[in-house]
Formats: C-alpha cells, sequence, structure tokens
C-alpha cells in the first residue's frame, strides 16, 4: 500500500468524492481523509497521481509525498472522518453558482427550485463562513442549519455532487430570507401597495424567497434603497437612476466616488461599456470580480445615456461585475437594467455584516438579510486590465485565502501593511497568505478589524509568527500595533520602508535577485524622515541604494493631500510671484498665508510624492479641486488624457551627490506657459513626462527593472513602462494592498 500525503486547495472542493470515484473506477482499495493540512490517501497503485487528470473545478494539488506503508489492505476504498493536525492547508476562496446549480435554480421540478441558498461542493461560500478546519461543517456558520433527511442523504453519498458540500441546504432545512421595514423609513408613504405579510418568514411556504427577491425588485424599480446582505457583508443596492445615485451619496458620504453597477450578463454590459475578450473572461471567472471597463463614447438609442454619465461615474471608466449568488440571479428575473451594486460602509469603515447594526444605524428604508452568521466580511474583489494583463485594484472575494508563493521558505512571519487601502498577511515556508481587504486603518473600527483578521489568519494558516511587520511609519496604527504583538508573542518587531517594500514584492513575485525598482505612489514615510513617493533602488547583495527620486517640493500640512492647490501653490511659489499665480486664476483666500508658510517651512513638510505632483497638476488644468476619494485627481487627470498625444518635453534630470534628481519644477513651468493649450493633451502631457523621466534612471543601472506602488494603476504610465519591457506585480495589487507581501520578502532577506 502507498501514502499519499497532498496539499494544495483539496478540502472543501469536492477533492475527497473526486479521489473515491476515481479509486472506485480504477478497482483500488484503501481510504481518504481530510487533515488538518491536506488529504491523506492510503492506495493499492503507486501511480495514482498520475491519474488525477481532472480535478474538480476549484481543487489544485500544489504538492504531494508519497511513501509506501506496509498494511493491510482493506476490502474497499472509504471516505474517513476528517482528523486535525497542526500543520496548515490551503482553503478556498468565496466563488460564484456554478451551472449545474443554476440549472436547478430554474428547474421547477427541482426541489431547489428558486432557492437562493443553492450550492455544491463546486461553488458558493467558503471562506465567509469558515471558522477553522479541517473544514467541515462543524467548523462553519452553516452549523446551526441541521440537514434534513434528504439533505442528509445527499450529503453522506460519495457520488453525488454535494457530498460533503459543508454549504448543502434546501428550502426546508437551510437559511432563508427576510425582508425588513426599518423603523424610520424615509419612503414608507410610498408603499402602501407592497404586500407586507412577505417580511416574515413563513416556514410552510417554500415559495417565500422567491417572493420576497420579487418585491425587493419592486422596490428598486420604485426608486428606493435596499441593503442587501451577501456572502461577505451587505450591499447597498438601487436603480441607476440619478436621484436614486444621490440618495446613496448622501446616505454614505460619497460625494463623487464611482459605484459599481451590477449587470444581468455582458450583453447588457456592452450596451454602455466596451469589452475585449479578455474582460469578457475576467467578468465571466469564477471569483467574479468587478472590473474597470471604459465607458462607450455613444449610446445606442434603446439605452438612456445617463446611464454611463457622471451620477455614477465621473470618470471615463465604469466598475462592472456579474451576478455571483442565486439571489443575484433572482434579482434579475425582474429587473432589465443594471443597478447599483455597492458595499455598504461610511468612507473608511469595514463593510456591514450584522443587521442589527445596520438598524441601529437607519441608513436605509429596507434590508433584504438572511440566516447564515457572515464569519469573515469580505468586499468585492476590483480589477483592472492594462495591457492585456490583469492588475489588481482589490484583491479579495473569489481570490482570498488563496495564498501567492514566496520565491525562497521564509521564517514564520506576519505583516501588518501600511495605514490605506490594507492588507495583511501570514507566510511561512513559501506560502504567503495575503487577507481580505482591510482598508483605511485611520479608522477605529478598520483597525478593531485588524486586529480581529491578524488573530483569525494566525489561527487559520497556523502561523506562530517569529516576525511581525510594520512600516516605517512611526504615526501608523499598524506600527503600534505590531509593537505591541511582538512584546505580546514574543516575536522580533521590523520595521520596513514603504516603497521598497512596494518594488520587493514584485521582485519576488517574478524571482528576482537583483534589480532596479521605480515606486511611485501617494506617500511613504522615508528613510530621511521626509515624505517620499517617487523614488529609484538598485537592489545588489541584498542591499537597496537609493538612486533616484522626484524632486523634492514643500508640502502644506496633510491638508495638501486633500486640497490639490495647496500642493500646486507650492511648486508654483518656486517660479512665480503672488500676481502670477493669481492671474492663473488661484485666487483662494489662504494664498497669502500658504505662501508664508512655504516660505517659513512651517507647517511643512519636504516630499518626493508622484501623488502630489499628480495632485497639483489636475489643479492647474481645472479639473479638480479637492480629493473626495483615494486617487482621485490622478484618475480625472488620466480620464482628461484619454488616448490624447502628448506634447513634446523632454524629461529633465539633475545629478546631485552621485543621486538623480528628475525635476518636476520644469512640468509646471512649461504647464503655466502653454496654459491655454489642448487640455487633454496637456494631461496625457504630465503623465508621459513622468513615466518617461523615472524610466530614464531606471534603465542606466542596465539591470531588470519592476514597477510598483499606486501609480502603476495608472494605464497611461504603466504602458508606457510595460512597452519598455519593465516588470509589474502579477498576482497582488500594486498599491497598499500587495504591500504586506512585499514586507515580507523584505524582512526574510
Amino acid at each position: 500500500m502507498y501514502l499519499f500525503f497532498i496539499k494544495g486547495i483539496v478540502q472543501g472542493v469536492g477533492f475527497r468524492p473526486y479521489i473515491f470515484r476515481k479509486a472506485k473506477r480504477e478497482g483500488l482499495v484503501g481510504s481518504v481523509k481530510n487533515v488538518g493540512d491536506g488529504v491523506e490517501i492510503i492506495i493499492d497503485d503507486s501511480h495514482f497521481m498520475d491519474k488525477l487528470t481532472d480535478l474538480p473545478p476549484l481543487a489544485r494539488v500544489d504538492s504531494y509525498e508519497k511513501r509506501s506503508i506496509q498494511i493491510q489492505p482493506p476490502k474497499d476504498f472509504l471516505i474517513i472522518k476528517s482528523t486535525s493536525s497542526t500543520g496548515s492547508t490551503l482553503l478556498p476562496p468565496d466563488i460564484f453558482t456554478c451551472p449545474d446549480c443554476l440549472s436547478e435554480l430554474n428547474d421547477p421540478s427541482n426541489r431547489r427550485h428558486d432557492y437562493y441558498f443553492i450550492t455544491c461542493t463546486n461553488c458558493g461560500p467558503r471562506y465567509s463562513m469558515i471558522t477553522d478546519y479541517p473544514y467541515d461543517r462543524p467548523y462553519t456558520s452553516m452549523n446551526k442549519f441541521k440537514m434534513c433527511s434528504q439533505c442528509s442523504k445527499e450529503y453522506s453519498d460519495p457520488l453525488n455532487r454535494r457530498y460533503h458540500a459543508q454549504t448543502i441546504a434546501c428550502p426546508d432545512c437551510g437559511p432563508r430570507l427576510k425582508l425588513i421595514k426599518c423603523a424610520q423609513n424615509p419612503d414608507t408613504s410610498a408603499e402602501g401597495e407592497l404586500n407586507d405579510q412577505s417580511q416574515e418568514h413563513d416556514s410552510q411556504n417554500k415559495h417565500a424567497d422567491r417572493e420576497i427577491i420579487k418585491q425587493v425588485a419592486g422596490i428598486i424599480k420604485k426608486g428606493q434603497i435596499v441593503a442587501i446582505k451577501g456572502v461577505g457583508g451587505f450591499h447597498i443596492c438601487s436603480t441607476i437612476e440619478r436621484e436614486a445615485v444621490k440618495k446613496i451619496r448622501q446616505l454614505l458620504g460619497r460625494a463623487n466616488k464611482p459605484f459599481a453597477v451590477m449587470v444581468k450578463d455582458v450583453k447588457m454590459a456592452r450596451k454602455f461599456a466596451e469589452i475585449s475578450q479578455f474582460e469578457e473572461l475576467n467578468l465571466n471567472s469564477p471569483a467574479r470580480p468587478i472590473v474597470v471597463l471604459k465607458k462607450k463614447q455613444t449610446i445606442s438609442d434603446n439605452f438612456d445615456g445617463e446611464y454611463v454619465l457622471g451620477h455614477i461615474s465621473e470618470l471615463d471608466t465604469i466598475g462592472v461585475m456579474l451576478p455571483y449568488t442565486p439571489l443575484h440571479f433572482m434579482l434579475f428575473d425582474h429587473m432589465d437594467e443594471p443597478i447599483i451594486m455597492t458595499s455598504c460602509n461610511m468612507p473608511g469603515a469595514p463593510v456591514k455584516i450584522s443587521t442589527e447594526n445596520l438598524l441601529k444605524q437607519e441608513l436605509v428604508g429596507w434590508i433584504l438579510t438572511h440566516e447564515r452568521k457572515i464569519i469573515n466580511r469580505v468586499d468585492d474583489s476590483v480589477i483592472k486590465i492594462i495591457s492585456d494583463k490583469m492588475v489588481y485594484l482589490r484583491r479579495s472575494r473569489g481570490y482570498v485565502p488563496v495564498p501567492i508563493k514566496l520565491p525562497k521558505p521564509v521564517r514564520p512571519t506576519l505583516a501588518l501593511g501600511a495605514e490605506l487601502n490594507n492588507v495583511i498577511c501570514t507566510a511561512n515556508d513559501n506560502h504567503c497568505f495575503l487577507s481580505q481587504h482591510i482598508g483605511n486603518c485611520a479608522n477605529i473600527d478598520t483597525m478593531d478589524f485588524l486586529k480581529d483578521t491578524a488573530k483569525k489568519m494566525i489561527r487559520l494558516t497556523r502561523v506562530d509568527p517569529e516576525i511581525i511587520i510594520s512600516d516605517l511609519h512611526p504615526g501608523y496604527e499598524t506600527t503600534t500595533f505590531a509593537k505591541e504583538l511582538s512584546d505580546q508573542l514574543g516575536a522580533k518587531h521590523i520595521q520596513v520602508q514603504h516603497h521598497k517594500a512596494h518594488i520587493a514584492g514584485v521582485a519576488a513575485e517574478h524571482g528576482l535577485t537583483e534589480y532596479t525598482g521605480i515606486a511611485m505612489d501617494g506617500l511613504g514615510y522615508g528613510d530621511d524622515g521626509k515624505i517620499w513617493g517617487g523614488e529609484i533602488f538598485d537592489f545588489a547583495n541584498g542591499k537597496f541604494q537609493r538612486i533616484g527620486h522626484l524632486q523634492y517640493h514643500q508640502q502644506f500640512g496633510d491638508s495638501a493631500a486633500v486640497f490639490p492647490e495647496r500642493m500646486l501653490i507650492s511648486i508654483l511659489s518656486t517660479f512665480l510671484t503672488i500676481d502670477q499665480i493669481k492671474r492663473l486664476g488661484i485666487s483662494t483666500t489662504d494664498l497669502k498665508t500658504i505662501l508664508k508658510a512655504i516660505e517659513s517651512r512651517f507647517n511643512c513638510i519636504e516630499t518626493s510624492s508622484t501623488g502630489r505632483v499628480l495632485d497639483a497638476a489636475a489643479s492647474l488644468l481645472g479639473i479638480c479641486r479637492e480629493r473626495t476619494y483615494e486617487g482621485r485627481p490622478a484618475m480625472l487627470l488620466e480620464t482628461l488624457a484619454g488616448t490624447s498625444r502628448p506634447y513634446e518635453l523632454r524629461p529633465n534630470i539633475i545629478q546631485k551627490d552621485n543621486i538623480s534628481i528628475f525635476d518636476t519644477t520644469q512640468l509646471f513651468k512649461y504647464l503655466v506657459q502653454n496654459i491655454t493649450k489642448d487640455k487633454s493633451r496637456l494631461g496625457a502631457t504630465v503623465l508621459t513626462y513622468i513615466a518617461e523621466g523615472m524610466y530614464e534612471i531606471a534603465k542606466e543601472t542596465g539591470k531588470p527593472i519592476v514597477f510598483s506602488g499606486g501609480v502603476a494603476y495608472n494605464s497611461i504610465i504603466s504602458e508606457f513602462m510595460r512597452q519598455k519591457g519593465v516588470l509589474f506585480n502579477q498576482e497582488i495589487p500594486p498599491g497598499d494592498g500587495g504591500l504586506c507581501y512585499g514586507q515580507v520578502s523584505m524582512a526574510n532577506l
């Protein structure tokens, strides 16, 4: 007999019944079982692994060990009870509803017809509902639902698609929906004709869920707002009519931030968005992410152009996703237009997962909730296609907690990222487990979410940290928490410089040991105590050397990151008088105060941030006066530039103390002198100038070049870099959502 010990995504994905069926067809004897860190197969075939060529859709074998054992062969092949262990296994992510379940959902003769929680071993929630592993029902939030006799029979039959499907349920025994009309419902006066009786759960009415979803569709069509409990948290949902969107902006405090829309299918999305073959492939992928698509310039006659105008997205792009739960599919049985489907949270706060909490805040008039508890909140993932490559803006639902390989083994590590758009991770050996999207850790609730996630990640990945990593910035809450946790656990606390971590992550993904790195983003605490954000490093012999950066400018207080005009005034003051600045239309009442502060360097700090340069350019070109969401000025600048051809402006690079200083003052002198020219071409000039200058410095080393940081989301800059052969992140976000991966790599050099 032979024992195979398999690691990979092999729990909760139908792997054991697959092995059972394969063994039975081959006439083999033995057993298969889950253990804490993988799957164990005992079988009378030394070449059995060679036969596993048609794995279940979600399964993935990363490695296996084989050894001969001396035991009495059993008379049959069995699936036996799971056992626990101290190792770690790879947990599956939450994924969309598979075609088989969708077929049953729409089949009137099927007992799960129109049941919103239909799932099987090949699909449905996973990470959002798990408390521990082995991945068995007692370790999930489905444990409270006792299986009926029919479900129990399916669950126990190795030949059934739902064998050991921990999410197995039906209308007789599973979670049910409930529609709640909130006490302070601002729209109750308009709803006299609605059937209020359907709000209450009737255990005898197997069609109650279908009727509730139909009622919700009616509420949404009337322009009202509904909070809908999904896989990993609540969504705020409405039509895409202007007044409904305006209500959501007021409710959530999102004055300008673009909203994602959900569409019934790709055909509906094509009415207002350009979709490439690769974008369509990602829209339809099992992860079902939000895909950022280019808006169409012209809209077909049968589709209202208002759908793609600024009340949804002020950019030339729009985030689109397809249905991924049975509830979504059922909702679109009654909807013939896109709907807003955005995370239910205030800016900076984590997505809401509690019905009770939502009721207390009285955000919406209606709540569509369900009985399954969300253990791990998980936001929707967001991707963007640049130069036919997938770029993660947010890696969360559908991808987490699938690990990312490290190029070499590392010590048990917990990395806490930075502050904005944060993600944390645990790592051990060659695996790095990135968490779901955490968010802005300056927010108290979000920081509590991070702390809770850190504890869960340590438990789920079985990593006992010997190293705890934080950003170099002394004022971040994550830095304080890292110090506290390292003392508590007896682990070593290491602080890693922000931009070095960005490029170290790209290098690790490509297995590079010597390279040149370009990091461009908003801000990061530098080795010299200044605010960095446009940096070039040479990496050799395990050490970073800063060989270039954007020219330093004075940043007047933290408010300069919110009001781009303040950064613009700082840059213009280096070559213009106050009267010349005023003639450009800059007449803020604070102008004299800002100039005086800059002159005396009061409440100012020097910064080489690319983000602040792009902010200032957006202000000068008259397209952004306030950064109401992260990256807004730069994204509006990208929208302004579009496909316009830049004007000719060669980068000016100054050598000082063996460091290349990229002159950005020259850029603003050019903009001021040519301010009456085509604004779109000027926008393209800004982005191309930045890209060319940074590349010119980096290429001098002759080494492979990597590029990361939030600016890598900019299509114009990134396409320029890709044409030059520069390497990018592949499986992690280039922004702060991937920073923790680079921190792990750096701390384990």
